[in-house]
């Protein structure tokens, strides 16, 4: 076998059972048989392994359930700035709430272009729109027939 080219390519890892979320190195190595067939070779420290996308297991829970990602199909992983300490905030009538802060053990976040929370609450505002529009056609129809 003759070696074409290799690569070094960095898959995030998420465990569909605890969340976990990683990162795992492999060299992949492209190489060209006597008969011309292509052939992929997926290195880890040296060690032939498996393709990431299969037979992966977390490492906090040991679940075999992995999803791999290709690399650049992620959003970029950047670490969450730690809000300030818990403060007091004067209430009304003389009352005193506390603010928690935020867990220790919260490190990084995903950051994308376009977060899912506010993507999902337009959705389901268009949703009950496009309902209650639907079922005012319907009774104004069933009047005037």
């Amino acid at each position: 076998m003759t070696e074409e080219f290799s690569t070094s390519e960095t898959w995030p890892m998420e465990c569909l059972r605890c969340w976990h979320v990683w990162q795992e190195e492999y060299v992949v190595r492209h190489l060209t048989d006597v008969h011309g067939h292509d052939v992929v070779v997926w290195l880890r420290r040296g060690t032939p392994v498996q393709p990431p996308w299969s037979g992966t297991s977390c490492p906090g829970c040991g679940h075999s359930r992995v999803a791999a990602f290709p690399p650049g199909s992620r959003p970029l992983m950047v670490p969450l700035a730690l809000p300030e300490p818990a403060a007091t905030v004067p209430a009304l009538a003389d009352e005193r709430r506390h603010i928690p802060a935020q867990r220790p053990g919260t490190r990084e976040r995903i950051v994308s272009t376009l977060t899912g929370q506010p993507a999902l609450l337009y959705a389901l505002l268009g949703i009950v729109f496009l309902l209650v529009t639907g079922f005012e056609l319907v009774e104004r129809v069933a009047i005037h027939h």
